[in-house]
Order: C-alpha cells, then sequence, then structure tokens
C-alpha cells in the first residue's frame, strides 16, 4: 500500500490575514484539497458565519464530510471552482480563497500519473470522471497542438524537438506511463539546470487536460459577479502563468469583455517566509495575490 502524505496548506497566516474575515460573513475556499485552509477559516468564524470548500476531486469527499460532520458551518460541493456561480447568488460572499497548487496527495500517488518521479500511468485528470487523460492526449493530438502547450503553458524552450520526438515514438507504441514520457523529455533536454528537465512538460500537459486556465478564468470572472462590494479575493498561484492571469484579471486586463473593479492590495506579491520554506518546502515557489472588489 502507498503511504500519502498528508498535504499541508501554505500560507495559512498570511491568507487569514488577507481575508479580512468578518466572523459573520460567507465564504468560500474553492480549492478544498485536504482542508488546511478551510479549517483555519472556520476558527476565525463565528457561530452564524458560513463556509463553503469547492473541489473537484472526488479524493477530497471523505475528508470534507468529516469536517462538515463536525461544523455545520461548512458545507462541500464536488464540483469545478468554474462552476462558482451556480452555487451561490450574486454579490453574497465576504471572501474567496484560490489556493492553484496540486496537492501533495495527488503528486505521491503513482496511479494519478502527475508526478515524473514515480511511475505510473500517465493520466493526470484532477477529476477522475473526465474522458480525457494526459496518455489519450499525447497519443492523439497533433504535434502543432502538442508543441503549442508545451511552449504557451509550460513556457519549455525545447517544445518542437519534444513534441516531435513524441510523435514519431508513438508510431512505433503508445505512449502509455510517466516513464515513457520522461525518458522522451531527458533523451531531448540537459539536466543541467537547476530544475528538473521534466518540469515544464508536466505541468504543460496537467494545466491541459484539466482546462486550468479556462478554469482559472471561469473562477475569477465568477468570483467577481458573487462577491460583495468590499469582498476580498486571495490567490495563490505556483507559476508565472498563473499568477499573470491573476494580476491581469485584478487589474482589468482579461475579463473576456465583463468589467469588474477591483483594487490590487499591497501592491507586489506576498512570499512565504524562510521558516515556512524550510517547513514546507512546496511553498518555495508560492505567490499570493489579494484583491478587493470596490464597485
Amino acid at each position: 500500500m502507498i503511504e500519502l502524505r498528508s498535504h499541508e496548506a501554505v500560507m495559512v497566516q498570511e491568507v487569514i490575514k488577507n481575508l479580512l474575515i468578518n466572523n459573520q460573513g460567507n465564504y468560500v475556499d474553492c480549492t478544498f484539497g485536504q482542508g488546511g485552509h478551510t479549517a483555519a477559516i472556520l476558527k476565525n468564524l463565528g457561530e452564524k458565519g458560513s463556509l463553503t470548500a469547492l473541489d473537484k476531486d472526488p479524493f477530497s469527499d471523505e475528508m470534507a464530510l468529516k469536517i462538515s460532520l463536525k461544523d455545520k458551518r461548512m458545507r462541500f460541493i464536488n464540483d469545478s471552482f468554474g462552476n462558482i456561480e451556480k452555487h451561490f447568488e450574486k454579490e453574497s460572499l465576504d471572501g474567496a480563497l484560490l489556493d492553484l497548487g496540486i496537492s501533495s496527495y495527488q503528486l505521491d500517488d503513482p496511479k494519478r500519473g502527475f508526478s515524473f518521479k514515480k511511475l505510473g500511468p500517465l493520466d493526470m485528470r484532477i477529476d477522475q470522471t473526465s474522458s480525457l487523460s494526459a496518455e489519450f492526449w499525447l497519443n492523439n493530438s497533433s504535434k502543432e497542438e502538442i508543441e503549442k502547450v508545451f511552449k504557451e503553458m509550460g513556457e519549455e524552450k525545447q517544445s518542437r524537438k519534444i513534441a516531435s520526438l513524441i510523435c514519431e515514438k508513438r508510431q512505433k507504441k503508445p505512449i502509455k506511463t510517466t516513464k515513457d514520457l520522461l525518458e522522451i523529455i531527458l533523451f531531448c533536454k540537459s539536466k543541467s539546470t537547476k530544475r528538473h528537465p521534466a518540469t515544464n512538460i508536466f505541468r504543460a500537459i496537467r494545466m491541459r487536460v484539466n482546462s486550468e486556465l479556462e478554469e482559472l478564468r471561469n473562477v475569477l470572472e465568477g468570483v467577481g459577479k458573487v462577491l460583495k462590494i468590499g469582498g476580498r479575493l486571495v490567490v495563490i498561484s505556483f507559476h508565472s502563468i498563473e499568477d499573470r492571469t491573476t494580476k491581469r484579471f485584478i487589474q482589468g486586463r482579461d475579463t473576456a469583455g465583463i468589467k469588474f473593479n477591483f483594487k490590487l492590495v499591497g501592491g507586489k506579491p506576498i512570499k512565504a517566509d524562510p521558516t515556512e520554506i524550510i517547513k514546507n518546502p512546496r511553498s518555495r515557489s508560492a505567490i499570493l495575490r489579494i484583491a478587493e472588489k470596490v464597485s
């Protein structure tokens, strides 16, 4: 049996501080995971406050049920955060949290296929009921689409070379495992960089399979509608593409023609302090931005 690490929520104190929690307010944790942020928000809510947690990974159901059975202020919805508008009235929330990182339990389970450090099937679906797996996408997409995804979502300099070799290899046999993909990447890339050569490619495929950028834009627009005036939005990103998308939304430059008036709180993004990074290395790449809805 595989032992999975418990997932440690990042920058919890900074999240609580910047949500400006009203103890009778209504809040949403859009990325429940294993409930670290949810538990912290509940500790700061009064008896008349409420918290809704969302997560589309069915693995989260059991942990969420345990919390909700003990605390009636909390409800859990097993759904994508991109559907946030379905679950709330307009201008009904005092605050919203988005932690965009992949959870430790997802990375640690080889059967999920998220990690190049684990031998397993190329799955990478957060929602296990989805029909599009990484294996299917890699073996059926055109070379042009694969290259585009690697370049735009992975910011990978060797996108064309890796995409070409993938298409060449899959003609002989399907690419089915994390090892199959890793061998192709290592053939194309040097190991001399600080980051693992497979980091960008695995991230790009995961983002494509789970429509992560589309979902992020959807939830940001949805939050813009369901937050009250003065409500806070706190977003934790883990790479530059997510952070740019979030910043552009806050600045009103990426809203699909819909105008939301937010102000950026605090100017520069907040990063984890050295003590937290030592305790939880995953927090090293975390970038926290805060916005307040002004109209």
